[in-house]
């Protein structure tokens, strides 16, 4: 963020005293939030730095999820993570969280599954009802992968209680816009776009301008199912001006190019969804979030030139992330083409070839 390079300016490059961990907070945003100014490698560098100079219990544990979130899935639980953490149950529960981004990201989905509903567990015994709402949003996305829709939706009413009794505007736009992906999934579209309204919103109030991002790209995505292609596209670009230029941005602008590609696509134009699609994987493959060029391959698959790369494009983002995605509505649909044009032989080895090779078979013209 801008204002975090100020205060870093102003500062200097060593933390006043008893303030490391302050100090390392405002790096970690500094990273997070680039803005319109030139990326600086230096920043995270110092981060990394700073982090393994604190070798005792932290006074402010939550410094090792922003951590985890902004160093992304290189990082591991070593010694010195649980000595800053402690022994304190709130302390693991956020560790617990951390680690569990950490393998989410890195594809390793029943790891984070895990991980999450321990957090969950540790946070319910602290009664924290942020920590809670955090772990029952993610957990409510692997309901929703697995087509478990109502499982999905009261993970996520329950979050909803926790960050609306907290009046925390952030969290409920999260939650919001989980619920209504899960709703678009089952056919309510206008409850759908209700959420996804209703989320842009409050992410507005918050100055969260990746997640008004997100909620515009929802409301694309249920144009687009509904066949209004038109007004899906109206609602892609304004998530695109919406995006705000930041770390965190970049996951929100590859997700909304997938959304210009696929409706290129429905639009009877396989070439230019391509070259959406193609500018989509320039970017995702520059990102440690292996999520991200999932989603890539599941919409290359569905403008595949072959039945073959179709189903190893499927299994390749089935590879990248860990596990299937039968719950997504755009992932069923393309898996059920595909296997109506191939034998279950032929589908078999395709895609079991792409969820060995995952991001290199992406990465293939």
């Amino acid at each position: 963020m801008p204002g975090a390079r100020a205060l870093l300016a102003a500062v200097g490059d060593e933390p006043p005293p008893g303030l490391a961990e302050e100090y390392a907070l405002c790096v970690m945003n500094a990273v997070s939030g680039r803005g319109d100014e030139p990326e600086d490698p230096g920043l995270t560098a110092r981060a990394a730095t700073l982090m393994a100079s604190l070798d005792g219990p932290l006074r402010l544990p939550f410094t090792v999820v922003l951590w985890s979130l902004t160093g992304g899935p290189r990082l591991s639980a070593d010694d010195r993570v649980r000595v800053q953490l402690d022994r304190e149950p709130w302390g693991l529960a956020l560790l617990d969280l951390g680690l569990a981004y950490q393998a989410l990201f890195a594809g390793r989905a029943a790891a984070a599954e895990a991980g999450f509903t321990r957090a969950w567990k540790g946070f319910q015994g602290t009664g924290d009802r942020w920590g809670m709402a955090n772990c029952l949003d993610p957990l409510a996305g692997f309901a929703y992968g697995r087509g478990a829709y109502a499982r999905a939706l009261a993970l996520l009413d329950e979050g909803l209680v926790h960050v609306r009794e907290l009046d925390a505007p952030e969290e409920t736009a999260d939650l919001l816009r989980t619920r209504a992906v899960v709703l678009l999934a089952q056919g309510a579209s206008k409850e759908a776009a209700a959420h996804f309204t209703r989320s842009a919103a409050l992410a507005r109030t918050a100055g969260a301008t990746d997640k008004v991002a997100g909620a515009l790209r929802g409301l694309g995505d249920v144009a687009r199912l509904g066949g209004d292609t038109a007004r899906a596209r109206v609602h892609y670009e304004n998530a695109l001006e919406a995006c705000a230029a930041t770390w965190f941005s970049v996951g929100e602008t590859v997700r909304i190019l997938i959304g210009l590609g696929r409706t290129t696509a429905a639009e009877g134009d396989p070439d230019s969804a391509r070259d959406w699609l193609a500018q989509a994987r320039a970017q995702a493959l520059e990102s440690s979030d292996g999520l991200l060029l999932a989603d890539v391959a599941d919409a290359l698959a569905a403008v595949a030139g072959r039945p073959e790369r179709a189903a190893e494009l499927l299994g390749a983002a089935a590879g990248l992330r860990g596990a299937p995605l039968p719950g997504d509505p755009d992932v069923a649909r393309t898996t059920e083409r595909t296997r109506a044009c191939l034998s279950p032989e032929a589908y078999t080895q395709a895609y079991e070839r792409g969820r060995r090779l995952r991001s290199a078979a992406v990465s293939e013209r």
